[in-house]
């Protein structure tokens, strides 16, 4: 009887260690997603690093070209000229 309450006592605080671990996993992972200190202000002030190699980046931010090269991707429309183009 008593082999069978330490053995039932110990798979209760094996549990208890995972479920701990776990807790601490999900709170560690939240406060990672609310940090968002990788996103630099500085990104907005500075300019593109390759405006000089692309003239459509000329007077863009790093921020901005960033947003570009995210638009270029999903194949936004660079001007309302564009725009109005493939509406028709």
């Amino acid at each position: 009887m008593v082999k069978r309450l330490l053995v039932r006592a110990g798979i209760g605080l094996a549990i208890a260690a995972v479920t701990g671990a776990g807790i601490q996993k999900i709170r560690a992972d939240r406060k990672r997603e609310e940090d968002h200190s990788y996103l630099d202000p500085k990104w907005d002030e500075v300019s593109s690093v390759d405006a000089d190699k692309d003239t459509d980046e000329v007077g863009l931010t790093q921020l901005d070209s960033i947003y570009r090269a995210e638009w270029q991707a999903n194949a936004y429309p660079r001007s309302e000229a564009e725009r109005k183009a493939l509406e028709e």
